[in-house]
């Protein structure tokens, strides 16, 4: 295996994604990749406006996804707020996010999530492993 090194990955280094090119329907930056640095985790930035909600995405072991939802397979993933107010969605429950505070998005559930709060939501996203 090649020794990768450490280095800074500037988040205006990165394009955005738009939302309609992005996975989850919201806008997206991915700073560190499999693809660009070799990582087995994916880390990213999501900017969401007031009202604005994603599809749903699974993490279950099969693909049950409707059309227009996306399929990651058994991943962990994790968010830390930085600005706004989120609801988390899932098939048994839901939670709301703000500031601060991080959340563990575990293997074998499908979410969803919307901006509830009346100012755009900003927050950084790592995902293990990371999709290819």
């Amino acid at each position: 295996m090649e020794r990768r090194t450490p280095h800074v990955v500037p988040l205006d280094s990165v394009p955005v994604i738009p939302a309609d090119e992005a996975p989850t329907k919201v806008r997206i930056a991915r700073l560190v990749t499999r693809e660009r640095h070799g990582s087995n985790l994916l880390l990213g930035a999501c900017w969401m406006d007031p009202g604005e909600r994603t599809n749903v995405w699974s993490f279950e072991e099969e693909d049950r996804t409707s059309a227009g939802d996306k399929w990651y397979g058994p991943v962990d993933e994790t968010y830390f707020v930085i600005r706004g107010r989120l609801r988390l969605t899932w098939e048994e429950g839901q939670l709301d996010i703000g500031p601060n505070a991080a959340v563990y998005l575990a293997p074998g559930w499908s979410y969803s999530l919307e901006n509830v709060g009346d100012e755009p939501a900003f927050f950084v996203y790592s995902m293990a492993p990371a999709p290819v």
